[in-house]
This record gives C-alpha cells, sequence and structure tokens, in this order.
C-alpha cells in the first residue's frame, strides 16, 4: 500500500533524525546498529528506536553509563525540532543486546 504524502513526509523526518541518532550511536563502545518500527497512524506513540549491541557486556556498560537515557533525550531534541513531540521518549527508543538462535536475549 503506498503511504500517503503526510506520512511520506513523516517517514522522510523520521529517517533524518534516524540516521543522526546512529551516528550518535557509533560513538559508543559495542554499538551495533539500530531498527525502528512505526505505525504511522498511531505515530509518534506507535515509534520504537532499538539500538543495538553486539555482546551483553558491552549493553550493561552502556546501560550502566547511562547511554540510553542520552540517546532518548538526543532522539525527543531531534524530533521536536522537526515539529514531532514524543510524550515519553523512554518508550520509543531502548538499548537491545544480541539474541541467540531462539529469540531469547543471552
Amino acid at each position: 500500500m503506498k503511504m500517503s504524502k503526510i506520512c511520506q513526509r513523516l517517514n522522510e523526518k523520521l529517517l533524518t533524525v534516524l540516521a543522526q541518532i546512529n551516528e550518535e550511536g557509533k560513538l559508543v563502545d559495542g554499538y551495533s546498529h539500530l531498527s525502528h518500527t512505526v505505525q504511522f497512524d498511531c505515530f509518534p506513540g506507535s515509534l520504537l528506536v532499538l539500538c543495538h549491541f553486539n555482546e551483553s557486556q558491552q549493553l550493561k556498560v552502556a546501560q550502566d553509563s547511562h547511554i540510553e537515557n542520552k540517546l532518548q533525550k538526543k532522539l525527543h531534541k531531534l524530533l521536536l525540532k522537526k515539529g514531532i513531540i514524543l510524550k515519553n521518549p523512554k518508550m520509543n527508543l531502548k538499548l537491545h543486546g544480541p539474541e541467540n538462535v531462539t529469540g531469547v536475549k543471552i
């Protein structure tokens, strides 16, 4: 299904912001990549950004140094500049560790 022009504009803004968040993440040891899911009919509440880490230990270090909180604030700030307001940024960005084949965190 083709996205409406409004959804296309929102998606462009979102992808621009996520590229910036990805660059921020690259500065963190063990950061691998980010992924996101979104449903534009429930946007921005449906936005979920996952920052993936290669190893559980590196994820733990990132959590202990409050990287998640810093990235959440950065996401909120960048989206706000684009005119998109997150009600609770803590629900929109999470750090994510490696998973084994069954999909269970190790």
